[in-house]
């Protein structure tokens, strides 16, 4: 436990740092939006290319993306179920929905990488890409049909076809499956810019974290939900796929994920209950940095 402790600590450190620079008042919530964005559209897909273009895929990896899809939807299906007698409002429901059905993997990468190295990494990214999959559709489409708002799927679609981090992954599984490595003065270049990835991230959830206790006992639910039968589902997945090893631990893991920010985005476009929303994704972050080093624990 001490070893794994000693790899996970600069995610602790860098996420305090966070937390110190919006309590200092040297950045508020727009600067750490700004840095996830600087992280999700620059570093992060230069890690997911240099990353996924050295992994040796396999037939297996395929079922990785699905993965992510059928927990996503066996967490929604339970939430709805568990709902149902409350006879909740309609934003409400909305929102238990969002909460239960995006993982944030951004919040796994830095541990992921701490203790299972780029080739886990590329396991996590695969995994996140049925994330993806969901935002781009069940997700969105959920979203507004508890809302009085108008959505179009289709530019939905687009938005997440054109982002950076779809085409790395892209780019990247194509050079995997050819054996085509990147020119070493491309890595050189983009190395560097890449391992600022999970420093990056968690500074600005650091920064962009806020506690509250309102609405705690629909958020408890919707934790147990996504953080507690999501890891159910994703043992049972991995054990039915014949996963082993990294590759287990990884889809385990990340399915145990806390609540994906997207969660927030489609309450706030939606109209949804904004606030269970908040208090859902800032509990499972606080959870997230203790439960998910006790099951890194576990698996090693």
């Amino acid at each position: 436990m001490a070893e794994i402790l000693l790899q996970l600590a600069p995610i602790f450190v860098y996420f305090l740092i966070g937390v110190l620079i919006r309590r200092a008042g040297v950045a508020d919530r727009s600067h750490g939006d700004f840095v996830l964005r600087l992280a999700f559209f620059v570093t992060l897909p230069l890690l997911i290319l240099t990353s996924v273009s050295e992994t040796r895929l396999t037939a297996d990896k395929a079922l990785l993306p699905v993965a992510n899809i059928v927990v996503n939807v066996l967490c929604l299906g339970v939430a709805l179920l568990a709902t149902r007698p409350m006879r909740l409002a309609r934003a409400t429901q909305g929102s238990i929905a969002m909460s239960t059905m995006i993982v944030n993997n951004a919040f796994m990468f830095p541990f992921i990488l701490a203790i299972y190295g780029d080739t886990g990494f590329a396991d996590a990214v695969l995994f996140d890409f049925g994330n993806a999959l969901m935002v781009a559709t069940v997700t969105y489409a959920t979203a507004f049909r508890y809302s009085v708002e108008s959505f179009d799927r289709v530019a939905m679609l687009k938005r997440i076809v054109k982002a950076p981090v779809f085409s790395a992954l892209v780019l990247g599984v194509v050079l995997s499956v050819t054996d085509t490595a990147l020119p070493p003065f491309v890595i050189r270049i983009v190395e560097p810019v890449a391992d600022m990835t999970a420093p990056l991230i968690l500074i600005a959830l650091g920064i962009s974290f806020s506690l509250s206790l309102a609405d705690a006992r629909l958020a408890a639910l919707a934790l147990a939900v996504r953080m507690g039968l999501g890891l159910v589902f994703g043992l049972a997945f991995a054990t039915i796929a014949g996963f082993e090893g990294q590759t287990f631990a990884v889809v385990a893991l990340c399915s145990a994920a806390p609540i994906g920010f997207m969660a927030l985005t489609f309450t706030s476009v939606a109209k949804l209950d904004m606030r269970l929303t908040t208090t859902a994704v800032s509990l499972s972050i606080l959870i997230g940095l203790i439960y998910i080093p006790l099951l890194m624990f576990f698996f090693e």
